[in-house]
């Protein structure tokens, strides 16, 4: 082989070296890149600040916001029941029917159809309760039903709201007063229409009139005493005084009538007849 020859062939041997080691560095090259890639990643998850996270999962709750969370929820709890317990109390408690009422303190009250007196057209029972329209002068203006308005004297009425005794008490007395009661619970038919009572126990049809009632007598010793078809009252005649004295003192007490008043009924007694007259009446103008 000439000297020329040896040359190149040493040359194509330096070039084919220097090749392949080029072809390693760059395979090594690869290899770190991936390596740092991976190993960055690694870094990354391993090491990652929840603080900087940006995904919409919540965060891990430490026990203390746990707890937070858990009373926050029993004090809400809390007073939403007892925010109910107030709602049912206020809806528990009635509402009186007559924003102003006047209670007529004595028996055989004179109402009067205007307010300079001139004329009677109606006498007011001991205890009795009407609407107040207004007051002037010494007199009251009253509704008394519907259709009939008239006056008082403020000396006849009184314009405070009596108060004495449980409705409890007045019923307890009623049954002591009158023996073998033909009506059940008779309480339940005050301010209730007559024609509900008629439809359980009968329709009655002995009724007298007068300018304000309608008064319905039944054979079985009872009347019911009705004002614009409304049941204010229910009478028993030839009742005893029997079981009264639990009551204790009366709002009035006159040898015309004696007055009791509960928390919405009313027990009165008037002479009759040489009998007693016991009578069971709503009072709409309590609360």
């Amino acid at each position: 082989m000439s000297e020329h020859q040896q040359d190149q062939e040493r040359q194509s041997r330096q070039e084919r070296r220097k090749q392949k080691r080029n072809r390693r560095g760059i395979a090594f090259g690869g290899i770190l890149a991936t390596l740092f890639i991976v190993g960055g990643w690694l870094y990354m998850l391993t090491n990652n600040d929840a603080s900087q996270a940006t995904s919409t999962l919540e965060k891990p709750k430490t026990t203390d916001q746990v707890t937070k969370k858990e009373d926050s929820k029993k004090e809400t709890a809390s007073k939403d029941k007892n925010e109910t317990k107030k709602e049912k109390k206020k809806a528990k408690k009635k509402a009186s029917e007559y924003e102003q009422a006047a209670w007529v303190t004595r028996p055989f009250a004179n109402v009067y159809g205007d307010a300079s007196r001139s004329s009677v057209i109606y006498k007011a029972d001991l205890g009795d309760v009407y609407e107040v329209l207004d007051a002037e002068d010494g007199m009251v203006h009253l509704k008394l039903n519907d259709s009939i308005e008239g006056y008082l004297p403020e000396s006849d009425v009184r314009l405070e709201a009596p108060k004495s005794m449980s409705d409890k008490a007045v019923l307890a007395a009623l049954s002591q007063a009158v023996a073998n009661q033909p009506i059940e619970k008779p309480e339940q038919y005050l301010g209730k229409p007559v024609a509900e009572f008629e439809a359980k126990y009968g329709a009655i049809g002995n009724t007298q009139k007068d300018a304000v009632n309608t008064y319905y007598f039944s054979n079985s010793g009872y009347l019911l005493v009705v004002s614009d078809g409304i049941i204010e009252a229910i009478d028993w005649t030839n009742a005893s005084t029997d079981g009264l004295s639990t009551l204790g003192e009366p709002i009035v007490d006159t040898s015309y009538g004696t007055w009791y008043e509960g928390e919405s009924l009313q027990l009165k007694v008037f002479p009759d007849n040489g009998k007693m007259r016991l009578r069971l009446a709503r009072d709409p103008g309590q609360e």
